[in-house]
């Protein structure tokens, strides 16, 4: 039987496999977050559920190409394993931003299911592949860094190059992904750029200079159409819509 598709924010996705990882990431907030009444615990809970909410359409999308009418133990593994450290980057920015104890201890409770995923991971894929999944890391690290010294839209792609992950070790850093890698860069920069905007960073005159160059670079139509034919169609696809609402608000 078909697994059953949809559209979200202009973008095909498999419903049954986002509610599975939906699931497994609910289950991962509750271990790792113990909520109490105050307002910080509150506003944690709230973060950590909407990357549960949210996350694993995106992370579909990041997988399309491997998301045909049946998927493979392999993809579904690593797509858990994927989703599991996304919500690890979101628990480890909050305690770096944040500082506080609730933050700390929601970080160390998420060790052991990092570190799960991380050899879950290091057993499915070749050491070549894993090499590059390190340096996707490194660069990860790298643009938050300079990201935070001077706010920069080159960089909000690679600030969240952790969700690179997924189609470099679905595809075991094929050709085709390596073709498409700075497209899928872009998508994650655009879902970064809405977040950026309802935060009122896009107020500054240069940085809404900045990002509109971006946005222009990213509707590059040779550039979309090898993201299409690479098994990426609703991707390209969702950058597309992400661009249009951006000009909306940015020029409108």
């Amino acid at each position: 039987m078909s697994r059953k598709r949809y559209l979200v924010q202009g973008a095909v996705v498999d419903e049954a496999l986002i509610a599975d990882l939906r699931q497994l990431l609910r289950a991962d907030v509750e271990r790792i977050h113990q909520p109490d009444e105050s307002e910080i615990s509150q506003t944690a809970a709230r973060r950590l559920e909407a990357v549960a909410e949210h996350s694993p359409a995106f992370i579909c999308l990041l997988a399309e190409p491997w998301l045909g009418a049946d998927i493979t133990d392999r993809t579904g593994g690593l797509l858990r394993d994927c989703a599991r450290i996304h919500l690890y980057a979101r628990i480890l920015d909050d305690a770096v931003d944040e500082q506080g104890p609730l933050y700390r201890h929601n970080l160390l409770r998420a060790q052991p299911l990092f570190w799960e995923a991380v050899q879950n991971i290091g057993a499915a894929v070749p050491a070549t592949v894993a090499g590059e999944a390190a340096h996707l890391i490194a660069e990860t690290v790298s643009a938050v860094q300079i990201d935070d010294r001077e706010r920069n839209p080159l960089y909000w792609g690679a600030k969240n190059h952790h969700l690179l992950l997924i189609p470099l070790l679905l595809s075991g850093n094929s050709p085709a992904y390596q073709d498409c890698r700075r497209e899928l860069s872009a998508l994650i920069a655009l879902v970064q750029a809405g977040d950026e905007w309802r935060q009122g960073e896009m107020n500054q005159n240069r940085l809404r200079s900045e990002f509109i160059e971006f946005l222009v670079d990213c509707l590059n139509t040779e550039k979309l159409a090898v993201l299409s034919r690479n098994g990426w169609p609703a991707a390209t696809e969702r950058i597309v819509w992400n661009a249009r609402q951006l000009f909306d608000v940015l020029c409108g």
